[in-house]
């Protein structure tokens, strides 16, 4: 039941990815979060200034998870928003780790940081195309975030 939970919560948590269909950027669009969601940020976050990404990732993390799982009261109540903001944090680090690691030593840090954005979406539409499929490496980085935020 845990791994299904797991399963459920990243797919939710993926779906989210999308931002608006131009370019930007993960600090591009600056704007309130929904009230609601402010759990989700880091601590020390201004809520009235929170990135396009960053706002459609957690409200689709959130209000995915809660539409479809209303038994998971718990969660609900504490532990999906940190769940989802932990789990858009260690993805953002992931794609960044991920194209500083092909990158030349002269890529510049604007280069480097478009390319993380664009593996960010690309995340997004390959599951979509895949229908919800995703690596096991996802799995492990949603389920690492569901496990610090239970302790």
């Amino acid at each position: 039941m845990k791994k299904l939970a797991v399963v459920l919560v990243s797919a939710f948590i993926l779906m989210a990815c999308g931002s608006s269909e131009d370019d930007g950027g993960f600090n591009e669009s600056l704007g309130p979060i929904d009230p609601n969601l402010v759990g989700a940020l880091e601590e020390g976050q201004d809520p009235s200034l929170v990135p396009e990404v960053q706002r459609n990732f957690l409200s689709g993390c959130v209000m995915g998870a809660t539409n479809k799982m209303p038994d998971l009261v718990a969660v609900q109540e504490t532990g999906l928003l940190k769940v989802c903001g932990c789990s858009y944090n260690k993805l953002v680090e992931k794609v960044r780790f991920d194209a500083a690691a092909v990158a030349d030593p002269f890529t510049s840090s604007a280069d480097l940081e478009n390319d993380a954005y664009k593996r960010f979406k690309k995340l997004d539409e390959d599951f979509q195309a895949t229908e919800g499929n995703f690596s096991s490496g996802l799995i492990e980085l949603f389920a690492s975030c569901i496990r610090q935020t239970s302790t």
